[in-house]
């Protein structure tokens, strides 16, 4: 049944993009978030079983082309395609259906496909270069056939894959680029000081060579750089999926404590945004143990601020409405372009305790450096292959609220057999605090149609229970919540600038999903439809759902 389901999409998804002579149909050059890279890889390859992989550096890469940009993003790559008819994996016939997916970063992926012209997805490996079987054991790759590498090699990235909304990705940008210090009057909200644009300063890691580019781009309107015009966009939605709290286990006085298992947002927000600097700080009820007492250094560990993981946790933990602080706040000299400390390395001595925050480019770098670094603290996206090493590492509720499973077990990160107790519940109810929707976002109907293919091949390799291997993410039609939309100041998005729910919310003649919903307020389905009606536009042109323009607050 699965075969003959993904068979069918296959059979369907005919897409004009323009591809060289001889070569077969592009159905999508993706580009973005890791979050989705895995099982759209994997949905892909069940079709016939034809896929190519590569890890190595520097080999696989996007490229910005416009004019005084011609940056490359290097990351990990797919390329999965169909037999067509009467071909074979070796020897795909001319009317095989070619997907590209490059592993980057959420940011990176809106501003490939949102570019004017789009980057370019590229590769030097020749044809007939073995795969390196990066999508598991199960899903062994296949040399690459000349005529699938000239079908998507140097062509246009056409979706974008993302965790958080291309408005959030915009104004992350914006912020980075703007000049330290408050954005306006009245706003938690600061610059970095990471500008001046369109081209900004490299953000790098404290821990390697890794580094970010810093580059404009719009989602609305004309380029920034070229001036072209933006075509309109449409949101595919796949999923969601937490972001995971997580400490190094080495000192077993520091985090190592068995009794540290909880963190409440109040604590984690002031350890992120250099408050806090002591283990001792996030003991449940602690009494105040002296000035002399034996104290440890937390290290926290802060991602490059345009990523999804970064935006995400930002903008529900310390750069709340409660708090008003962001994890790289003092990194920069308010009024002045330029940043502090490159990387970030900011430390804080309370007492005779000093804490760090430290950057690390990357979902791997971070769960590496939780991993070797004592007393240290974190987040990634939650997936099996994200914590599937959690080495001296274990992950806290956060406001008492475990992220993946029923309830908490002493904060041991599943793995095997163990992967059966995830549910992802407190995500599909919304009670945790830290979670983000997974998304395809295209700008043309060919996009379109490849990334409604993709969202129902990733869908497809999602598992829950007993056996399960990948119990990745909840998936979009099992998630009965979600985040209220707002009109984040400063970013043109459509000829209003009014933000949607969307009409999964709203009804489907309701406004198309819109503006940004990076730490938004969390309401149910059915709450957003009441208010709709309420309003008196539920499923009707104008029904926006509960968004900033509401009588009420909009983000958490």
């Amino acid at each position: 049944m699965k075969l003959a389901k993904y068979l069918s999409i296959a059979a369907l998804l005919v897409v004009p993009f323009a591809a060289p002579l001889n070569a077969q149909v592009l159905a999508a050059n993706v580009a973005g978030s890791s979050a989705l890279w895995l099982e759209a890889g994997q949905g892909v390859w069940a079709i016939n079983h034809c896929t190519w992989t590569s890890t190595a550096s520097g080999v696989t890469f996007a490229t910005d082309v416009r004019p005084t940009v011609g940056l490359n993003e290097n990351g990990n790559l797919w390329v999965g395609w169909t037999t067509g008819t009467a071909g074979t994996c070796a020897a795909p016939a001319a009317d095989a259906q070619v997907f590209a997916y490059i592993n980057l970063d959420s940011t990176l992926g809106d501003r490939c496909l949102f570019a004017q012209p789009s980057c370019t997805l590229n590769t030097t490996a020749a044809a007939g270069t073995a795969g390196v079987n990066k999508l598991g054991a199960a899903f062994p790759d296949t040399a690459l056939p000349a005529n699938v590498l000239a079908t998507f090699n140097g062509q246009p990235v056409t979706v974008a894959a993302t965790d958080i909304l291309p408005v959030d990705a915009k104004f992350a940008t914006y912020s980075a680029l703007a000049v330290c210090g408050p954005l306006s009057s009245g706003t938690q909200f600061i610059g970095l000081g990471y500008g001046p644009g369109p081209v900004g300063t490299t953000i790098n890691s404290f821990y390697s060579t890794k580094s970010f580019h810093v580059v404009d781009f719009n989602v609305f309107g004309n380029d920034p750089i070229t001036g072209t015009a933006i075509p309109a966009y449409t949101v595919t939605p796949v999923g969601a999926a937490p972001v995971v709290v997580a400490v190094n286990t080495l000192n077993a006085s520091g985090f190592g404590s068995a009794a540290v298992t909880d963190v409440n947002r109040a604590q984690l927000g002031l350890l992120f945004s250099g408050i806090f600097v002591r283990t001792a700080d996030i003991l449940p009820s602690s009494a105040f143990a002296g000035t002399a007492a034996t104290y440890f250094g937390v290290t926290s560990l802060i991602r490059e601020p345009l990523s999804g993981t970064y935006n995400t946790f930002d903008h529900s933990i310390p750069n709340n409405k409660e708090l008003f602080r962001t994890s790289d706040v003092g990194n920069c000299t308010n009024g002045l372009q330029g940043v502090t400390s490159n990387p970030m390395n900011l430390t804080r001595t309370v007492g005779t305790t000093t804490g760090a925050r430290n950057r690390v480019i990357g979902t791997g770098e971070m769960t590496a450096e939780i991993t070797a670094v004592q007393d240290s603290i974190g987040y990634a996206f939650w997936s099996a292959g994200n914590f599937a090493t959690p080495t001296n590492m274990k992950y806290l509720t956060v406001d008492g609220v475990d992220p993946i499973q029923n309830s908490y077990t002493g904060g041991t990160l599943p793995t095997g057999a163990a992967l059966a107790n995830v549910t992802l519940s407190h995500v599909a109810d919304g009670s945790y605090p830290i979670w983000s929707e997974l998304r395809l976002v295209s700008t043309s109907a060919a996009g379109l149609a490849g990334a409604q293919a993709l969202a129902g091949f990733a869908q497809s390799q999602v598992s829950f229970g007993a056996g399960a291997t990948q119990p990745d993410f909840i998936t979009a039609n099992n998630l009965n919540v979600f985040h209220a939309h707002f009109a984040p100041a400063f970013v043109n998005f459509n000829a209003t600038n009014t933000a949607s729910d969307g009409p999964r919310v709203c009804g489907a003649s309701s406004n198309p999903e819109d503006g940004g919903d990076v730490g938004g307020l969390v309401f149910s389905l059915q709450a957003g439809a009441d208010y709709c009606v309420l309003k008196g536009n539920y499923n009707a042109a104008g029904g926006v759902g509960p968004t900033n323009t509401a009588s009420f607050g909009s983000r958490q």
